[in-house]
């Protein structure tokens, strides 16, 4: 298996991470078909070819995402698109 490590600061106040870990639960669910559970500050999801933790602390955002065989020869591509959503989500609230 081949992982994505992320750490990435913010500065969003609560209802700002609540809302960013709620649409970031829904993209996953709705864009990518994954199966999502929420604990207060903690997304774990897995989809088809991927599975990870997302946790959102009062000042950084931490994730792993594990990738499938299928999913490994795309992990640059899909670390860019990580990295574009987590500039668009956290510093713009």
């Amino acid at each position: 298996m081949s992982a994505i490590r992320l750490s990435y600061p913010h500065e969003l106040d609560v209802a700002s991470r609540k809302r960013a870990l709620g649409q970031l639960s829904d993209h996953l669910t709705e864009v990518l078909g994954a199966d999502v559970s929420v604990t207060e500050w903690t997304l774990q999801f897995s989809g088809k070819g991927f599975a990870g933790t997302v946790s959102m602390a009062p000042r950084h955002v931490e994730g792993e995402i594990t990738l499938g065989l299928m999913m490994r020869p795309l992990k640059g591509v899909i670390e860019r698109e990580i990295e574009a959503g987590l500039r668009q989500y956290l510093e713009d609230p």
